[in-house]
C-alpha cells in the first residue's frame, strides 16, 4: 500500500536527526572530523576545532580551522597566582580562520604570538635572546651577578620564554670582572649605536678608565679589581654614536682624543 500523501508531508516536516541521524546537515563533518551518529554532531581534528584546541570559535561542521595557542599575555586571573593561561594566539593577535596562521599585533612573533621582537632585529649588531637566558649571562645589560629567571612557568617566570630583548655586540669583553668593560661597543634597544674609543682623561690625575668599586649602570653591583670604565673620547671630545668615531676638542687628538698637544688649555 503507498504511504498517504499526508504520511508524507509529516515526514519531510520532522527534524533531520529524526529522519536520518547522521551529520549530513554538517556536510559530513567536511572531511575534518569524525561523526557521532547518534547525536548528529561532528569530533573535529586537531586544528580544525577538537576539544583539545583552545580557540575562541569552533565551526560546529569543522570547516573553520584554529590557530596554535599560547600562554596568554594578558588575561582574567583564575586565583590570586594564576593566570596566563593558554589561549589562542596568546591573546596577541588574530586568527585566520582560512589558513590556521595567527596575524600577530605588531612586537610579537612565533606561531602562536608567544615571542616579543626585538626592535631592528637588533640592528645586526647584537642577538636577540629571552629574558631568562639574559639572566645567566654576564654581559646582559644591566650588569650584575649571574641568576636564573624559570623554574615557575605557571607563576612568577610565566614570560620567561616570552620576553625578548638585544644582547649588544662588543670588540671588549664585557663585564664587571677584571679586564671586562662595563658598557658594550654596540648599545640601544636595538643596537643601533656605536661608542666611541675609550681612553683616559690626559688632563686628570685620576684613572676615569678604572671602574674598581664603581657600580654599573641601573646596577647596584659594582666593578672588581682590574673592570674598566667606558671614557668615550677620554673626555676630550664628542662621541658620534651614529659612526663610532670621536670629534677631539682643540688641543686633543688620536682615535681616543687621549694625545694633547701644546694647543690644549684649560
Amino acid at each position: 500500500m503507498a504511504p498517504s500523501p499526508l504520511f508524507l508531508l509529516l515526514l519531510l516536516l520532522l527534524p533531520a536527526s529524526v529522519v536520518s541521524q547522521g551529520c549530513g546537515m554538517l556536510n559530513n563533518c567536511n572531511g575534518h572530523g569524525t561523526c557521532t551518529v547518534s547525536t548528529g554532531k561532528c569530533s573535529c581534528y586537531e586544528g580544525w576545532g577538537a576539544d583539545t584546541d583552545k580557540a575562541y570559535y569552533k565551526a560546529p561542521d569543522c570547516s573553520k580551522r584554529t590557530c596554535p595557542s599560547g600562554r596568554a599575555w594578558g588575561d582574567v586571573p583564575t586565583t590570586t597566582s594564576n593566570a596566563h593561561a593558554l589561549a589562542e594566539c596568546s591573546n596577541m593577535g588574530l586568527c585566520d580562520r582560512t589558513s590556521g596562521a595567527c596575524n600577530c599585533f605588531d612586537g610579537f612573533a612565533g606561531d602562536a604570538c608567544q615571542r616579543m621582537k626585538c626592535p631592528n632585529d637588533c640592528s645586526g649588531h647584537g642577538q636577540c635572546i629571552s629574558v631568562k637566558r639574559m639572566a645567566s649571562l654576564g654581559n646582559a645589560l644591566p650588569l650584575g651577578n649571574t641568576t636564573t629567571y624559570t623554574g615557575f612557568e605557571t607563576s612568577h617566570t610565566w614570560d620567561e620564554d616570552m620576553v625578548y630583548g638585544c644582547v649588544c655586540d662588543s670588540s671588549w669583553t664585557v663585564g664587571i670582572g677584571d679586564g671586562q668593560t662595563q658598557e658594550p661597543e654596540w648599545f640601544g634597544a636595538d643596537c643601533s649605536l656605536r661608542r666611541c674609543p675609550s681612553g683616559d682623561d690626559p688632563r686628570t690625575a685620576a684613572d676615569e678608565t678604572d671602574c674598581h668599586g664603581k657600580a654599573a649602570k641601573n646596577s647596584a653591583v659594582k666593578g672588581q679589581n682590574g673592570n674598566k670604565c667606558h671614557v668615550d673620547c677620554s673626555n676630550r671630545g664628542t662621541c658620534d654614536y651614529r659612526t663610532g668615531k670621536c670629534s677631539c676638542f682643540n688641543g686633543y687628538y688620536g682615535q681616543a682624543c687621549n694625545e694633547q698637544s701644546a694647543l690644549a688649555h684649560d
